[in-house]
């Protein structure tokens, strides 16, 4: 039998734009890495989504 092995992929690399920002959790928008909180929603950076931690916000 044959040899099968997958074609060789080049490795995926990180887009060089996306450098210096971070996605909001909460609403996605794009901050610059200087931001400690969204610009549009005023979420702090770093907010995490889930269910269980905003449950035990309220």
């Amino acid at each position: 039998m044959g040899d099968k092995r997958s074609p060789t992929r080049p490795k995926r690399q990180p887009k060089p734009s996306d450098e210096g920002f971070w996605d909001c959790s909460v609403c996605t928008y794009k901050n610059t890495a200087e931001a400690f909180k969204c610009m549009m929603c005023d979420v702090r950076k770093g907010t995490s989504t889930s269910t269980s931690e905003r449950l035990s916000e309220l």
